[in-house]
């Protein structure tokens, strides 16, 4: 808080004018009151009205005063308003091993109740909605596939016209299968009698998140705002804003929504938390983003995503050894290719080719399985493994079905690297090109076209995308970057 001399001296000229004008009107009482020297009346009067002058005018003075204090600490006020903790409800599990406990007991219970009730469709969905919850916590594809499987029993048995057909578009559309989401929505559309309005509203979102990831950014924007349950401060907002250029916005909104959550669970807010994380990542603000990922782990501890993301900060850092093990435990424990990925990166920066290769395998493996097993949710990032350690005809290959499957602009930035990687920088530069005309915004776009000029010979074009990706990421081509596999 500063002193007085420095609120008068430094602070809101405002309050100094007005000062000044306080002064002048005191004087300007005393010389306008002209007494009456025989009776003293006028005399009475002028201190009388001098009094109530200076009064008001004093009460005025503290106004504003008052007034300029707040527009000086306010924004201070709200942003510790703002960024105040929100304490995880009890009555949730604290912990990720705590929280993969109770949806097994749930799975346990909600199969035996489909076993016993096969005929019933609504319960094939509540085990669906099981199966969902737990491949979010674990990132299994098996548990995705087992999700599937129910649902396709609860639609053999429901009424034309009936089924769980908005579990059916969340899970599509987790597994990028944007066809079959919007064939759902449509069957909701359908509806005779159209059900509860929060059913509506998700439709309506969800045709925002289908636009998105079709490239459609206006209409996606246009979508979510048109449902009734819509808030600025929303997941989807975020997201929406974190990737057309305006990350501020995107972190008051996650702000908005966290405060706004009736029953906070250690879940949700520690998926909040790496979101926040993911958006000063991408904007090379890593010592932020490593503790907004610290906090994610302070709050669900134990979860193999928010430790990936952990460990690669460690390995940015240039704290390489220790990353090194947290990553080995993660994959050895998980067995999740991502982190084999990450992992086999890791010791290749180190010059061990041995191990770089040995995980590489190993995550190849896994993601050859999960192409067979739900192929439009392994392409993006089974993309990323053929271009690091595998061959770049197959990455080409898959860049182009994760592309057309999904058209926005991590897919597209995808694709230009497969084509830089199969030596054909035009092709880049013209799948690359739409995105840079377009509201999405990122480091990463600039990049890949900074590339593609270079090896054209364009080195004026090059040097003006290198330029621009710094503007939005300082970082942007600090060796260490090439170490990011989480938030980018």
């Amino acid at each position: 808080m500063p002193d007085s001399g420095r609120l008068w001296g430094m602070g809101n000229g405002r309050v100094r004018a007005l000062a000044w004008q306080w002064h002048g009107l005191e004087a300007a009482v005393r010389l306008r009151q002209k007494p009456n020297r025989r009776t003293g009346e006028g005399d009475i009067q002028a201190r009388a009205f001098s009094r109530r002058r200076i009064y008001w005018l004093g009460l005025a003075l503290i106004a504003i005063l008052i007034v300029a204090l707040l527009d000086q600490f306010a924004p201070k006020l709200a942003s510790l308003h703002r960024h105040r903790p929100v304490v995880a409800s009890s009555g949730a599990p604290q912990s990720y091993k705590a929280a993969l406990h109770d949806i097994d007991l749930i799975i346990a219970g909600d199969r035996g109740l489909a076993d016993a009730r096969g005929g019933e469709w609504l319960m094939q969905e509540r085990l669906a909605n099981a199966y969902i919850g737990r491949a979010r916590l674990t990132g299994s594809f098996d548990d995705y596939a087992t999700a599937q499987a129910a649902l396709d029993k609860a639609f053999a048995t429901a009424a034309p016209g009936t089924g769980p057909h908005l579990t059916q578009a969340v899970l599509a559309f987790n597994l990028h299968r944007l066809a079959q989401t919007s064939a759902a929505l449509d069957a909701i559309d359908h509806y005779s009698v159209m059900g509860q309005h929060e059913v509506h509203d998700e439709a309506v979102a969800m045709r925002g998140d289908l636009a998105f990831y079709r490239g459609q950014y206006a209409e996606a924007l246009r979508l979510y705002r048109q449902g009734r349950g819509f808030a600025e401060g929303s997941f989807r907002m975020a997201v929406y804003l974190s990737r057309t250029g305006a990350p501020d916005e995107a972190l008051a909104a996650i702000d908005s929504m966290e405060a706004g959550i009736k029953f906070p669970t250690a879940q949700v807010l520690s998926n909040l938390a790496l979101l926040r994380g993911s958006i000063e990542l991408q904007r090379g603000e890593w010592g932020k983003a490593t503790d907004y990922f610290r906090r994610a782990d302070a709050i669900f501890p134990g979860s193999w995503l928010i430790q990936a993301h952990l460990a690669q900060m460690l390995a940015m850092a240039g704290k390489r050894e220790q990353a090194a093990r947290q990553y080995e435990a993660i994959a050895r424990r998980s067995s999740v290719p991502e982190v084999m990925d990450a992992l086999a990166g890791l010791y290749r920066a180190q010059g061990d080719a041995a191990r770089a290769t040995f995980w590489a395998d190993q995550a190849g493996q896994i993601w050859a399985r999960r192409l067979d097993q739900l192929p439009e949710a392994a392409y993006g990032h089974a993309v990323e493994h053929e271009l690091a350690f595998g061959n770049p005809d197959r990455a080409l290959e898959l860049a182009r079905l994760d592309y057309k499957a999904r058209p926005y602009g991590v897919t597209a930035i995808a694709l230009a690297w497969a084509y830089i990687g199969a030596n054909r920088p035009a092709d880049a530069l013209r799948i690359i090109d739409p995105v840079l005309r377009s509201a999405w915004v990122s480091a990463d776009q600039h990049i890949v076209a900074a590339q593609a000029h270079l090896l054209l010979g364009q080195t004026e074009d090059a040097d003006a995308e290198r330029q621009k990706a710094l503007a939005i990421n300082p970082r942007s081509f600090d060796r260490e970057a090439a170490l990011i596999w989480f938030g980018h």
